[in-house]
């Protein structure tokens, strides 16, 4: 059963219409609900236009849909909080958009050609598309996206200035304050999706609307993605947004990528690019980078090209190379020396347009854009056209900020068409200036040119110039954290070796760090120059590895990387510290003898890990005489806690050092293995406890199983022993079932344990009173705290004198609330209603009761619920909302509830879930009190719709609709009569609202059409009028002719929305009359689908069979799973979700 927790969705309704009378608010609605309607027409033409205007590399001219070109990339997922790990993501739909529970604002991230803006345009056609395909994407929940693409508002001070000039046609009647009102109100799921942060010109300004919204000082409500470089995070975000970060492109999403776009399936094509491009380990680390892949593919599918690279700036330099000749070769007539003199001109001649470059990247306000005129008269005409022509340069329309009142404020500007491609001639300027006159750089260079954010102008200086490469390092020595980059910096050179060990040398005397987040090529590059040093005998003072070790492999003698990297012949290293990833793993001791006889200059190994284990001991006889006289220092730092070093002389373990600021926790988990459960029992808390050393806090966390009879130690129930602490003062147990006997046990072993102060049950069941005769009198004395953390808000505290439990504490960060459910035993509902009494006596709000199936009746006098086990639970006089789950409750029941409310005055919401009411209420039977008292009365049947109780007509009105979920119905056959007439009434507020009624589903309970087509009738008798919102319609097992089908037909031709109609399990007829099929239908697009027969054509009016109609269809029905989940489980499932869109997708 799903539990409803307290803090559940409520309406909001305008401050500004507050007051205001019914017919009022509706009028507003309904203009906001037109308002919102044309906007998303108007941005839709304009995004439909834009996502079919994709082109991959700049020479291919014809445009191509971005679904047709887009190929999923690698994706991590960081969600807010520091200590959160990064989450594989299998699929772009799994981008959340600040949903519930999730971060309000999301920040994409990948460094320079990783496809951010590839990804942006891919949400925006999902967005576009998401009523015409299957989709499990949470754009399906978002009613307007705003996409924005930053570069080009520079000058732009309102966002919504920004909507009305670069997003909606010059002749739009939408003005920015419908924009404004659209965005502000708070029943609106508004995404905004900002691209390209790090080249948004007004980035550094502290007054930008950007800014403003990340920092939730406008449109707080809103939800947020934002796409930049990783080293560009908007300043304060940290720690606040969800992170998404572009891993690039596998092995798979390259084939998937050329299979797909380059050869269009063409086999042979595909396997030729692949198989020349596999040949070079190098090259596939360069293009982990989805955009140097793409260019790479599509130039070796062209022309034969040479794919011996060994440097970015190699590869760069062929690919523009590549782009030259294509354009060239593409001449329709042969051209003249003269004309091929000039081609070649303006490819190796391109001074001004590197100038331009460097310009634009180091000013204060990096603008990666010029005025169209402007650009062409300083790069002369032929090289501007030519360029164009190319596709090196792109022009596109901008907003022109200093004619921002005019009706046509745009401009034509010219950009590069890539930021990386901007580096790459900014980079034959920065080498120019390197070489002539280095001592006019600025001092500042390095803060103007960020080799953080532009980390390729250094990388290609150094690959075009060996010279310019000394002093770019020389540079990078000025900026702190710059050691990565120099290694990529270094490894440009591939020329002058005694250069390249000099600079060898001066890197490998710093830090060297291997991280688990580098690319391919960053730890591929800094494996070469660790191993560069080692073979010219070059000390290596430092190697780090961090969260991504992976094993030291015993066969080959060389340590393994997560990535399946391999160091080897690490005989000049001297330390070496391994930061190992927080998943289970072990080094044995032959695995550390052998990683220690490899690295013959070490003399310091560190290992950080909190489950990454290490032998307990090593026998002195096996360790081989060499080590034991290099005397090498090897500590072992299990997390927060002790650091330990291996004894050489007997093969033990020592505690080495305590931090200062982390006082020794040790976790003894279930779960763990024995050799970790070995590890904590006998390396931390036996040698902590001989040691005098204090051990702060002892969890188990369900691994307790008993106390031994002399209470002298516990047992675990992996069947180890932990003794008497004689330094433990905290012991915490957790997930445990512990009796009275048990209970005394325990504190007979802490009794034992002289420094301990406090004993916390955590999660567990405990007795509700323990008998004080028992209880030690040496705790009392000692100032022992018992407390018992039930996880719902209150901690409670164990009374020694009458062994009585009190309320000790309130979590700050948690309401306090208690869940009463039929499954639980006696004695838990016992303790629930323990805290209930308790909470009410001291004046502690109880936030929410949640009965789940347990609610019997109410006492008659109206003084107490009576649950199903027979337990009562009196008036609470501070309750605020009371829960009622999966119960039938009739009118008499339902007043008797009231009543029972009334005797709780701080009760606001009554809240009745997946159970069978009345629809309608004696209005004359509803304590007045409850009004008076500003009770609200809300019904959630998890269709849905969560409707509201009026006090005034006993009627039952919608209150609001699930973020989370559509509008399904289901009537069934089975139904009761009271079932069936609520599934009537919620049609029918739905249509009246303007709610839109998803699917609904008839199972087995369909009869006929009227002859007016208005009206649908059930076997029951009863009718379903026209729906004007019904979006889908289901009709399951029956048999319909020819004549019905054509009523049903004209039924539907009334519904003016409906987009589907599917027959499930029905026999249909083989043939329909043409002539009789209402032609609107066509014209409307509906989609007519039975998944025996396939989907039916109108023209013919026979039926199609489709293989993905078959596939689907079994793959739904086969399970079984439509019929129950759309007829009981609205809660938004995979499998809900999937039997809902499964329709949509089965088209011609």
């Amino acid at each position: 059963m799903e539990t409803v927790f307290p803090g559940g969705v409520r309406s909001q309704h305008s401050a500004s219409l507050e007051g205001f009378p019914e017919g009022v608010r509706s009028q507003h609605s309904a203009s906001l609900e037109e308002s919102k309607k044309k906007l998303n027409q108007q941005l839709k033409t304009k995004y439909l236009r834009l996502t079919k205007q994709v082109r991959p590399i700049p020479f291919i001219k014809d445009t191509r849909s971005i679904d047709k070109v887009f190929t999923e990339v690698g994706m991590n997922y960081k969600p807010v909080g520091e200590d959160e790990p990064w989450q594989r993501m299998n699929s772009h739909h799994e981008i959340p958009m600040g949903t519930i529970g999730q971060s309000r604002i999301n920040i994409i991230e990948g460094d320079a050609g990783y496809g951010k803006s590839m990804l942006s345009l891919r949400l925006v056609h999902d967005w576009c598309t998401r009523d015409q395909v299957d989709q499990c994407s949470q754009l399906s929940n978002i009613d307007i996206l705003i996409h924005l693409n930053l570069r080009q508002l520079g000058g732009v001070a309102s966002i919504y200035e920004a909507i009305v000039k670069c997003l909606l046609p010059l002749d739009s009647s939408i003005k920015e304050s419908d924009v404004k009102q659209l965005l502000q109100n708070e029943d609106i799921r508004t995404l905004l999706l900002f691209d390209a942060y790090d080249e948004y010109p007004d980035k550094d300004k502290e007054d930008n609307f950007v800014s403003h919204i990340l920092q939730e000082k406008l449109l707080q409500h809103v939800k947020v993605l934002l796409t930049t470089r990783s080293s560009c995070i908007p300043e304060g975000c940290d720690g606040l947004t969800g992170r998404i970060k572009l891993t690039g492109f596998d092995g798979r999403a390259r084939e998937d990528y050329v299979r797909k776009v380059v050869t269009k399936g063409d086999e042979e094509a595909t396997q030729k690019i692949l198989t020349q491009f596999n040949t070079n380990a190098t090259l596939a680390d360069i293009c982990q980078a989805p955009l140097l892949f793409v260019i790479y593919a599509h130039s070796a599918h062209k022309a034969e090209i040479n794919i011996d690279f060994r440097s970015v700036t190699e590869f760069f330099r062929c690919m523009v190379k590549c782009f030259h000749h294509h354009i060239r070769n593409k001449a329709q007539t042969k051209p003249t020396a003269e004309e091929q003199a000039q081609f070649q001109k303006f490819e190796d001649n391109h001074d001004t347009l590197d100038r331009l470059a460097y310009e634009a990247l180091c000013a204060e306000n990096q603008q990666l854009t010029w005025d169209r005129d402007i650009c062409a008269r300083k790069l002369g005409k032929e090289f501007y056209k030519r360029h164009t022509d190319i596709g090196i340069l792109v022009e596109e329309e901008v907003i022109n900020s200093n004619i921002l009142s005019q009706p046509d404020p745009y401009k034509t500007e010219v950009r590069l068409f890539h930021k990386l491609a901007c580096e790459w001639y900014a980079a034959h300027y920065f080498v120019k200036r390197l070489r002539s006159s280095p001592s006019s750089l600025p001092e500042n260079l390095v803060d103007l040119m960020d080799p953080s954010e532009l980390q390729h102008v250094y990388r290609f200086a150094c690959g075009l110039d060996t010279i310019a490469a000394r002093q770019v390092l020389d540079l990078l020595k000025q900026k702190r954290d710059c050691n990565s980059l120099a290694v990529l910096c270094a490894l440009e050179q591939t020329d002058e070796a005694g250069d390249v060990l000099d600079t060898v040398r001066d890197l490998v005397s710093r830090d060297v760090i291997i991280g688990e987040e580098d690319s391919r090529l960053l730890q591929r590059t800094t494996i070469e120059l660790v191993q560069r040093a080692c073979q010219d005998e070059i000390p290596v003072s430092r190697l780090q590895l961090k969260m991504c070790f992976k094993r030291f492999d015993v066969t080959s003698s060389c340590i393994v990387l997560r990535s399946d990297f391999r160091l080897a012949n690490l005989k000049t290293l001297q330390v070496l510290h391994i930061q190992a990833k927080y998943t289970d793993g072990e080094i044995t001791r032959d695995e550390l003898l052998g990683l220690l006889q490899t690295c013959e200059g070490l003399t310091e190994l560190r290992i950080d890990s909190r489950s990454f284990l290490l032998p307990l001991s090593i026998p002195p006889e096996t360790i081989p005489p060499s080590l034991k006289r290099r005397n090498i220092n090897i500590l072992y730092v299990r997390w927060r806690g002790l650091v330990y070093r291996l004894s050489f002389e007997h093969g033990q373990w020592e505690i080495h050092d305590q931090p200062a600021d982390y006082p020794l926790v040790v976790n003894i988990h279930q779960g763990h293995s024995q050799l970790e459960q070995e590890w904590c029992l006998h390396q931390e808390l036996m040698m902590a406890a001989e040691a005098g050393v204090t051990i702060s806090t002892l969890r188990l966390i369900g691994s307790f199983n008993t106390v031994a009879d002399n209470s002298q130690s516990i047992i675990l129930t992996s069947g180890l022993t932990i003794p008497v602490l004689l330094t433990l003062q905290k012991l915490m147990i957790e997930d445990s079932n512990i009796n009275q006997e048990m209970f005394i046990r325990i504190l007979s072993y802490v009794k034992e344990c002289p420094q301990m102060t406090t004993l916390r049950f955590e999660v567990s069941q405990l007795p509700d009173v323990v008998d004080p005769e028992q209880i030690p009198s040496q705790l009392k004395q000692r100032g022992l705290e018992v407390l018992y953390d039930r996880g719902n808000g209150l901690v409670y505290r164990l009374s020694f004198d009458h062994g009585q439990w009190e309320i000790h504490d309130q979590h700050a960060d948690q309401s306090f609330y208690v869940e009463i459910d039929q499954g639980q035993s006696q004695l838990e509902q016992e303790w629930c209603l323990q805290e209930l009494k308790m909470a009410a006596e001291a004046g502690v709000t109880i936030c929410a009761l949640l009965l789940g199936v347990s609610f019997n009746t109410v006492a008659d006098n109206g003084q107490s619920i009576i649950l199903t086990s027979g337990l009562t639970i009196p008036g609470l006089p501070t309750l605020q909302e009371l829960y009622i789950e999966e119960t039938n409750i009739n009118q008499e029941m339902f007043i008797k509830i009231l009543s029972y409310v009334k005797e709780c005055p701080q009760m606001t919401w009554l809240h009745f879930v997946d159970s069978q009411l009345p629809g309608v209420v004696d209005p004359e039977q509803i304590p007045s009190q409850l009004k008076q008292q500003g009770l609200e009365v809300l019904y959630d049947r998890r269709s849905g719709l969560v409707y509201r109780l009026s006090f005034d007509h006993g009627q039952w009105e919608i209150h609001d609709q699930r973020a989370d979920s559509s509008l399904n119905v289901s009537i069934d056959q089975s139904d009761s009569q009271l079932e069936q007439e609520w599934c009537l009434q919620e049609l029918k507020m739905a249509a009246e609202a303007g709610v839109k009624i998803h699917v609904l589903s008839l199972v087995d309970s369909f009869n006929t059409v009227a002859d007016n087509s208005q009206l649908i009738t059930l076997t029951s008798g009863r009718t379903i009028p026209v729906l004007q919102t019904l979006l889908q319609l289901d009709i399951w097992e029956t048999d319909i002719n020819q004549e019905m089908f054509i009523k049903i037909l004209s039924y539907v031709k009334e519904c003016p929305q409906m987009t589907t109609l599917l027959f499930w399990d029905s026999q249909m007829p083989d043939v329909v009359d043409p002539e009789q099929i209402p032609s609107q239908l066509e014209q409307r697009g509906l989609k007519v689908h039975s998944w025996k027969h396939g989907y039916l054509d109108f023209e013919t009016g026979r039926w199609k069979l489709s293989d993905r109609v078959a596939k689907i269809s079994s793959r739904i029905v086969v399970k079984g799973l439509y019929q129950r989940i759309l007829s009981t489980n609205f809660g938004g499932s995979e499998e809900t979700r999937q039997a809902q869109e499964v329709p949509p997708e089965v088209d011609g």
